[in-house]
């Protein structure tokens, strides 16, 4: 309750004279932030912003150097700003133009570091910002339709640059996403849900219930209107009654204090054991309740997993609001777009920021994936392994045990765009990004990119020194690799200074 008020009084404070001060004052009690501060002018570029948002973990831009410092002085202070599902300072960035900028010609390694974390951000904002070329871009996008790629940054196109064509085949993951922003309900509004994160006033919760939700048949009553109606609002009949059983927990003295221990770590809410409560059952849509029966409830887990309601009793009350029938119930569909396209992700963004694009390579690569005896995943490929099957992929014959073709490459990167780069093959496709990134690092290209790149190849047996070599662990726990014959490939080329910048180690 203590921070819907705070809410009130902060967006006072933002609407009337937005003094910067009062409103980080207001945020440090606590408040719902339910949109970026990015988009009221009147604060936007005050370096309050920045600390502001952490507190209400609600995303933000940095707009200048002010800002940017602040956000390397929080990152630097080890401020411990861990929230819902270990979401970091640095997930609430909204990456753009002059963040870039700064990033690429930053020398501290903490806060390098701290930005590599967001490498899916990144690398999509190096491409729509021109920082990497379409053909880049098509090299490294690691499109697996089981595993999001970066819901944030399609949020963010939507939010802030009124770019809808990311959305549309992306609906149920958003979702899922932890999204406390208005305009992402107002979006969604006609789609029926079983969850939706409680970032939001409760107003603001009741004005969208009747969109979202279907009816609940549970009803709580409080003698506290506040919770009651947040109670109602925001559970669905199975959290009404684990919240009802842990009250009456509580009540029973097996353990006062446990109604408060659920909710404060399941809800993060507290203070509720001082007030009454007593659950219904709706019959009809109508105000008539069934009572529950509130005996026996914790005789044994069986008992806990039931529902409870007894039938005995039918309770008239005239004072019960229609809006109880607003909660939350079961998810029933999703809408998907009339004009939703098959096309995959990669497609999707070159099209959206390089429509004049008439060249996509086709990377249709097919993962099959075991387990070793140490119980780590790892990609089964026929190619990795037989060093006879490796030699005959087209980009061994035609470019690797080619020495002019190599020699191109070290003198201009995109030398290898020249060639069609569509394959099948998952060990085709990283040699080719390694033989790309050795000379990039050859060329002494910018040391972030190279990393970014490198984070996209999503294999920890491969990391980088931008400043001289490619690194590839060969051995792990005593045991090869996958990796030992690409090592072999890349250091037994025609071309002894290509050969030079892949290492491998144990």
């Amino acid at each position: 309750m203590e921070v819907n008020d705070n809410t009130k009084k902060f967006y006072d404070e933002l609407e009337g004279k937005c003094e910067p001060e009062i409103l980080l004052e207001i945020a440090k009690k606590g408040i719902f932030l339910y949109e970026p501060l990015c988009k009221y002018d009147k604060i936007k570029n005050h370096k309050y912003v920045v600390l502001i948002s952490i507190l209400a973990e609600q995303y933000f831009m940095i707009n200048n150097d002010v800002q940017y410092t602040e956000l390397k002085n929080i990152i630097l202070s080890n401020m411990e700003y861990t929230f819902t599902h270990e979401t970091k300072v640095i997930n609430l960035l909204i990456v753009n133009e002059f963040i870039l900028n700064k990033i690429l010609n930053e020398k501290n390694i903490k806060v390098i570091n701290i930005f590599k974390t967001i490498y899916k951000e990144i690398f999509l904002c190096l491409y729509k910002y021109k920082f990497i070329s379409t053909n880049v871009f098509n090299l490294f996008y690691e499109y697996n339709p089981d595993l999001y790629y970066s819901y944030e940054f399609d949020i963010f196109e939507f939010l802030y640059y009124d770019n809808k064509c990311l959305l549309p085949t992306k609906l149920n993951n958003i979702i899922e996403r932890k999204n406390n922003n208005k305009d992402i309900l107002h979006m969604l509004k006609d789609i029926v849900l079983d969850y939706f994160p409680l970032f939001f006033p409760l107003n603001i919760l009741k004005e969208y219930a009747n969109n979202f939700f279907l009816p609940n048949n549970l009803f709580i009553k409080c003698n506290n209107k506040y919770y009651e109606d947040f109670f109602n609002f925001c559970f669905s009949d199975n959290n009404l009654n684990h919240v009802y059983r842990a009250y009456i927990r509580s009540k029973s003295n097996k353990d006062e204090k446990y109604i408060n221990k659920y909710l404060s770590f399941k809800y993060h809410i507290y203070d509720y054991l001082e007030f009454e409560y007593e659950l219904y059952k709706i019959k009809n849509n109508t105000c008539a309740v069934e009572n529950v029966e509130k005996k026996n409830i914790f005789d044994n887990e069986e008992e806990i997993s039931k529902n409870n309601i007894s039938d005995n009793k039918i309770v008239e009350n005239t004072n019960f609001s229609n809006n109880i029938n607003e909660g939350i119930k079961n998810i029933i569909s999703i809408k998907k777009e009339e004009n939703e396209s098959d096309d995959n992700d990669v497609i999707y963004y070159i099209k959206v920021f390089d429509n004049q694009c008439d060249k996509i390579y086709n990377f249709n690569i097919i993962k099959e994936y075991y387990y070793n005896e140490y119980n780590i995943r790892a990609v089964y490929d026929p190619y990795l392994i037989d060093i006879n099957k490796m030699n005959t992929l087209n980009f061994v014959k035609t470019c690797l045990n080619n020495y002019d073709f190599l020699n191109n490459v070290l003198l201009d990167p995109n030398y290898i765009f020249n060639i069609n780069l569509s394959t099948n093959f998952g060990t085709e496709i990283l040699l080719m990004r390694l033989t790309y990134l050795i000379s990039l690092i050859h060329n002494k290209y910018n040391a972030f990119i190279i990393e970014i790149l490198f984070k996209c190849i999503d294999n920890s047996y491969i990391t980088c020194d931008p400043s001289n070599r490619v690194d590839i662990e060969i051995y792990v726990f005593e045991e090869p690799t996958d990796l030992e014959l690409i090592y072999k490939m890349l250091t037994n080329t025609p071309h002894k200074i290509f050969n030079s910048y892949c290492r491998g180690y144990y």
